[in-house]
């Protein structure tokens, strides 16, 4: 096999970016967060409408990562392809949790839109 014809390997993982996606949540880490977002994501079942770009994200997430008890726990993780992540996880706050299957499609290491189903 010749260096040319060497698949491409992407410089962060779908999987490795949810994984710094949830470590900035966990921080409460607010920039860090957004950051692992691309400027138009779209996230959808968090809020009443659609979340749309990486000031929205803050607007909405601000306040909630201000909460020192919040936290994301993933159950478990499932790749689909390079760049489609499945999530079972469980958002807690007050000691309560409420499990969420959470998808993401993560391209040039940026989550372009994720999507929420609470249970």
């Amino acid at each position: 096999m010749t260096a040319s014809t060497v698949p491409a390997v992407p410089a962060l993982t779908a999987l490795a970016v949810v994984a710094d996606q949830v470590a900035a949540f966990n921080a409460h880490d607010l920039e860090a967060f957004v950051a692992t977002y691309a400027e138009d994501a779209v996230v959808v079942g968090v809020a009443a409408e659609p979340l749309v770009g990486r000031d929205a994200l803050r607007a909405f997430y601000g306040d909630r990562l201000t909460h020192p008890d919040l936290r994301c726990e993933i159950d478990a993780t499932t790749l689909f392809g390079e760049r489609w992540v499945v999530a079972r996880e469980s958002v807690i706050r007050d000691g309560v949790g409420t499990e969420t299957i959470a998808t993401f499609d993560v391209r040039d290491g940026l989550i372009r839109r994720a999507s929420m189903l609470k249970a």
